[in-house]
């Protein structure tokens, strides 16, 4: 949650402290045209926004509602350095756009968390889609969990866990079969439902082919491990008005 006041001392992660309050958790975000301005933004939004393109409430966002000079030392800036730089003299105003172009600071506790946290996501997105050739069922997390140590696969922090499945998917093949087979359903989901729906078509699935009129008509490919999960999310998303059928 967001806090007022200055940050002083040095904290253990190197975000220093707030009159008490740990801010060691929270993420430097710099900014350095010339001059240099940070903000200290809550972590798990902020990598959400930063990373995954996510909308954002700067305010919410702010861990301290203060743009500092240094965040470490508690320098803050004045309102003239902010009106120099960015044309205000409007905290959040100046926050956005430090927090839009600058970059994240992290220390290596917080790297070492989000590797995790996207090595997690692997696993969980490889049990989900993949299957045993020889059973036709889903892997066990702590399966793949295995194969993927044996393997010595690494997950990238900032990567999208999508762009690393398929080299993780070939680094457990020679350990245990697996299987990616994949389903062709066709949809019809009325027009004035279908903006975010097909933004999920999009993201999760191969569309084929695709009509509209007062209805989209599409035909997708979908990894068969994920066909219900995505039919789910459709539904959801057009309030139950989609219909979905299986091709042969």
């Amino acid at each position: 949650m967001s806090q007022q006041g200055n940050v002083g001392g040095e904290g253990h992660k190197g975000s220093g402290e707030q009159e008490g309050i740990d801010t060691s958790d929270a993420i430097r975000i710099r900014y350095d045209d010339g001059k240099t301005f940070e903000i200290l933004v809550e972590p798990e939004p902020a990598k959400k926004a930063k990373l995954e393109g996510d909308e954002f409430d700067m305010p919410r966002l702010m861990f301290v509602q203060e743009v500092f000079t240094d965040a470490q030392k508690g320098e803050r800036a004045s309102p003239d350095e902010l009106e120099r730089e960015f044309n205000t003299k409007q905290i959040m105003e100046a926050a956005e756009e430090i927090f839009e172009k600058g970059d994240m600071q992290l220390t290596t506790d917080q790297k070492a968390e989000m590797r995790e946290d996207k090595h997690k996501q692997v696993v969980n997105m490889i049990a989900r889609r993949a299957q045993n050739p020889k059973t036709g069922n889903p892997h066990p997390p702590q399966r793949v969990e295995n194969a993927l140590e044996e393997a010595g696969f690494n997950a990238d922090a900032f990567q999208d866990v999508e762009e690393q499945f398929d080299d993780a998917i070939d680094s457990i093949r020679p350990i245990i079969p697996v299987s990616l087979d994949k389903k062709t359903v066709a949809v019809k989901i009325p027009s004035d439902q279908a903006g975010k729906a097909y933004d999920t078509l999009q993201q999760k699935t191969e569309i084929l082919e695709e009509q509209w009129g007062d209805n989209l008509y599409a035909k997708i490919r979908v990894p068969a491990g994920i066909l219900t999960e995505v039919m789910e999310e459709i539904q959801k998303l057009t309030g139950g008005d989609s219909e979905v059928k299986e091709e042969i």
